[in-house]
């Protein structure tokens, strides 16, 4: 199997080197990440503008430039061969309504425009320890049950501490405050999240706290049929 890595913490990061050394136990793995800190950044893409990208070896490539610009530029500018892209594994959780926001998940959702099957994966903030004791659990999970596809970036998150299994879960809203303090003509913008322990029993949110690997399918093009129908239906209505 040959792997497409990115991520956005850039390609240098611990997290991106220590899925890499997790990978190539399955495969060719193949790195093109940003050269620096993109986080947050979403499927940001450069267009109209040139892209500077540094060969570090025969196997890495770092890109001034968002996630979505090295799974595109891999894809479609170094015509990178792979079956799988593979983003992370991201420092911090990407769960709930952060998916939106997320470099790592935009980095897939630039390859899904390539047909690609893609799978992202992201950790509590600095602890790769089920990431580092388990991995092979849950790639040979991914695989038994055949859950890379191309419709869909496949989200896995990963608990802290205590490790009770692999499950599949709801990418759930979840109901924060967003707050800020001001300083002067500054404000340092702050969030309070949902208690999990509110939110049902399936949501992503609630089984990556209770010591699940947690699984979510997201879709790759944010359209939605049933409404789409029903919009339809209140103009001919009228």
């Amino acid at each position: 199997m040959k792997f497409l890595l990115t991520n956005d913490d850039g390609y240098n990061a611990q997290d991106i080197l220590l899925l890499r050394d997790k990978l190539s136990k399955y495969g060719e793995v193949m790195i093109v990440a940003p050269f620096e800190h993109m986080s947050a950044k979403s499927a940001a893409i450069t267009l109209g503008d040139w892209l500077k990208v540094d060969k570090i070896d025969e196997h890495t490539y770092a890109v001034h430039g968002t996630p979505t610009d090295c799974t595109s530029l891999a894809l479609a500018g170094l015509n990178i061969d792979c079956d799988v892209v593979v983003s992370g594994c991201n420092n911090g959780h990407n769960l709930s309504y952060d998916v939106i926001l997320s470099g790592t998940i935009g980095a897939c959702l630039g390859a899904a425009t390539f047909r690609k099957k893609t799978v992202a994966f992201s950790a509590p903030y600095d602890d790769f320890t089920c990431l580092i004791e388990h991995f092979d659990d849950i790639w040979e999970y991914i695989i038994k049950y055949n859950l890379l596809d191309k419709h869909y970036v496949l989200n896995v998150n990963l608990p802290r501490g205590q490790y009770k299994g692999i499950a599949l879960a709801r990418l759930f809203y979840r109901k924060d405050r967003y707050y800020f303090d001001q300083k002067e003509d500054s404000y340092y913008a702050l969030r309070d999240m949902q208690e999990y322990l509110e939110m049902p029993e399936d949501a992503d949110c609630r089984l990556v706290k209770e010591g699940y690997v947690v699984i979510t399918p997201v879709s790759r093009a944010p359209f939605n049929e049933e409404e789409y129908q029903n919009m339809k239906k209140k103009v001919q209505d009228q």
